[in-house]
């Protein structure tokens, strides 16, 4: 009841606690977590993938697929550019180093800096939805699939 009576209090608070949380839950592999603060109904659109991911068996292939080609996957907030009752909106820093398939590629043992927008969706004290967009070239070209 406290965490209810706290969320009501201060919500933008608890919806950034809750993007922190995924964040560290996402740079530290553990998908038990991530998915506990997600809905049941939970999707991640990565705007430059060929298909969304929708539902938790999609979401943690989603992130499976990240860590597989990053194993040393971080991310980071940058700045919040919006937060709102359902939504909020960061710019976020992903880093890793490409040992692994990823995105048809295979592994270059190279570093990998992006920043990202997202739009995280809300549903109630639990992340409905992440909508993830980067530039796919920057990653590529820094994975060295593409010429610089």
């Amino acid at each position: 009841m406290a965490r209810r009576a706290a969320t009501r209090a201060n919500p933008a608070a608890h919806r950034l606690k809750t993007i922190r949380d995924h964040i560290r839950q996402e740079s530290t592999q553990d998908i038990d977590g991530l998915l506990a603060g997600m809905t049941k109904d939970c999707s991640t659109i990565v705007m430059c993938a060929p298909r969304p991911y929708i539902g938790p068996k999609a979401v943690e292939r989603r992130y499976r697929e990240q860590w597989t080609g990053f194993p040393d996957f971080k991310v980071r907030i940058r700045r919040i550019i919006a937060m709102g009752p359902k939504y909020a909106v960061t710019e976020n820093e992903w880093t890793g180093t490409h040992l692994g398939p990823f995105m048809g590629r295979e592994p270059t043992g190279k570093r990998v800096r992006v920043r990202t927008a997202v739009i995280w969706e809300f549903r109630g004290d639990k992340l409905r939805g992440e909508y993830i967009y980067f530039d796919l070239a920057t990653v590529l070209r820094q994975m060295g699939a593409l010429p610089r």
